[in-house]
């Protein structure tokens, strides 16, 4: 039991070591690219700005982007609406304009 004084310099200094290390941890996660993503230039663009996490949740829309013909109905834009990480409808459209671009 300690005054309330005391008791809040102790909590400030617990919340900036915590933040210190979240910090910290976003750092490394925004520099290391995870091997899976070395071959994929849209992955390789993104390393420095984004966090691993985000970085897996694109990876997984990208993949479902290719499972089928997405349009944006099937999609349900999860990640856009919690996250606001583009979906696998707008991957796959932006992947189809750069496909017809380089086509026409």
């Amino acid at each position: 039991m300690a005054d309330l004084a005391s008791c809040w310099d102790e909590i400030d200094k617990m919340l900036a070591v915590q933040f210190g290390e979240i910090q910290g941890s976003f750092g490394r996660s925004k520099t290391v690219l995870e091997h899976k993503y070395k071959n994929i230039k849209m992955m390789r663009e993104l390393e420095g700005y984004v966090s691993r996490r985000a970085l897996k949740f694109i990876y997984d829309e990208l993949k479902r982007s290719k499972t089928f013909a997405f349009d944006k109905e099937d999609c349900g834009c999860v990640q856009k609406t919690l996250y606001g990480l583009p979906c696998a409808c707008i991957i796959a459209m932006k992947s189809n304009q750069k496909v017809a671009s380089c086509l026409g």
